[in-house]
């Protein structure tokens, strides 16, 4: 009966970094439909302040989201073979040199 085993651990591994990177991205980023960042919100819940300086600086929510990606994405990378590695680099690679294209026109 080794069809009924618990499941890989792999995959519990997996959905749990892709929470962590969606968690990075919802503290992060800022909505441009409401221009409100949710990490702002959070961080003055908590009694934290979200800048270094009032309203410009260090933006703390922004930090502790891309660690919080990062960290995902390491997770992530530690499941995957060497190839689907070296895709999911390419594609995060790509995706930020689009990202800041887009941002900066």
């Amino acid at each position: 009966m080794a069809l009924f085993k618990s499941p890989d651990k792999k995959w519990k591994k997996r959905i749990i970094s892709i929470f962590i990177i969606a968690l990075g991205l919802v503290l992060g980023v800022t909505w441009s439909s409401k221009k409100i960042c949710i990490g702002d919100r959070v961080f003055v819940a908590l009694g934290l302040p979200a800048w270094t300086s009032g309203t410009s600086g260090t933006h703390y929510p922004a930090v502790v989201g891309a660690i919080l990606i990062l960290i995902g994405m390491g997770m992530l990378n530690t499941t995957l073979q060497k190839k689907s590695r070296f895709w999911l680099w390419t594609i995060v690679v790509l995706g930020l040199v689009i990202l800041n294209f887009v941002l900066t026109i």
